[in-house]
């Protein structure tokens, strides 16, 4: 045998033992990853496990398959929850409209225009992000009594659309200034004015950027648990994450129905995961166009 011949079946040696160890290794990362994913999904299966029982299966054998399935817990909780979904349906709608309509209009003035202290102002508005939400409840509160917007859905849209639109502004700006300025000189030379290049131009290129903003807003206000509670005291305007709050309460004590506490739990998250499974493909859009950017 040849040096030749020995180096060359010394280096597909080498190659096999390379090919095998990538192999192992992407066999392991597949196995973490399915664990991973199925613990992430086990308090969901627990929890529509637990809605579909009644009291006496949960006292007897909390694990036991739910038969029959105890349906009631869904109308129980349908009943008493409905009011207060469709009401945090309208709030996310139009509080999130508000922060991608704000969002783009300064994501397109800080890209496109200049004037004084243009920079400076950019700056602090970044920096506001940077102040933690605890801190401002107080004078938010304070500022939202003074006005006389407590226990309206005034109190949630305006601090909801002045904080939301600064990281909107921020990945709007970025979209927006990375796209040939020649479309927008070739505008203004046909004449148009910064409006009509801002709708006619801006905001269909855009629109990848807008609906990741969008996603993202719908999810968080949603969500929001800490400024409602604290704005809101009529549960017939309250949104659905504080009134599940008081549903769990009121559905505890000596004549607990833990099952339709649970279902409403369940009914909750509903509403959540539509919104995500009609746009989670505009999202995903907006993030691989390179929408988001450092």
């Amino acid at each position: 045998m040849t040096a030749s011949s020995s180096q060359n079946l010394e280096k597909q040696r080498m190659a096999k033992r390379r090919a095998l160890k990538t192999s192992s290794f992407q066999t392991i990362i597949t196995i973490v990853t399915i664990i991973i994913t199925l613990l992430a999904f086990i308090p969901i299966f627990l929890m529509l496990f637990l809605s579909l029982k009644n009291q006496a299966q949960f006292y007897s054998n909390l694990w036991a398959l739910p038969i029959p399935p105890e349906w009631s817990n869904y109308n129980a909780a349908w009943n008493t929850l409905f009011r207060n979904m469709l009401d945090s349906i309208i709030t996310v709608a139009v509080g999130t409209l508000m922060i991608v309509v704000l969002s783009a209009l300064s994501g397109y003035v800080f890209a496109r225009m200049n004037f004084p202290l243009k920079n400076f102002l950019f700056v602090f508005m970044l920096a506001l992000m940077m102040i933690p939400g605890v801190l401002t409840l107080t004078p938010s509160f304070k500022l939202i009594q003074r006005l006389g917007l407590k226990n309206t859905w005034w109190a949630l849209w305006f601090p909801w659309a002045s904080g939301g639109q600064i990281m909107g502004m921020y990945l709007c700006r970025t979209f927006i200034t990375g796209q040939p300025a020649s479309l927008f000189e070739s505008a203004r030379i046909d004449g148009a004015n910064e409006f009509q290049a801002f709708y006619k131009i801006a905001v269909p290129l855009a629109k990848p950027i807008l609906a990741t903003i969008t996603v993202m807003n719908m999810i968080s206000l949603y969500g929001d648990f800490i400024w409602p509670l604290l704005v809101i005291d009529s549960n017939s305007i309250q949104v659905i994450s504080v009134a599940v709050q008081t549903y769990s309460s009121s559905t505890q004590g000596s004549t607990a129905n833990y099952g339709a506490m649970i279902a409403g739990f369940v009914m909750a998250t509903i509403p959540l995961l539509v919104m995500f499974l009609f746009s989670s493909r505009l999202y995903i859009e907006g993030i691989t166009s390179g929408a988001v950017k450092a």
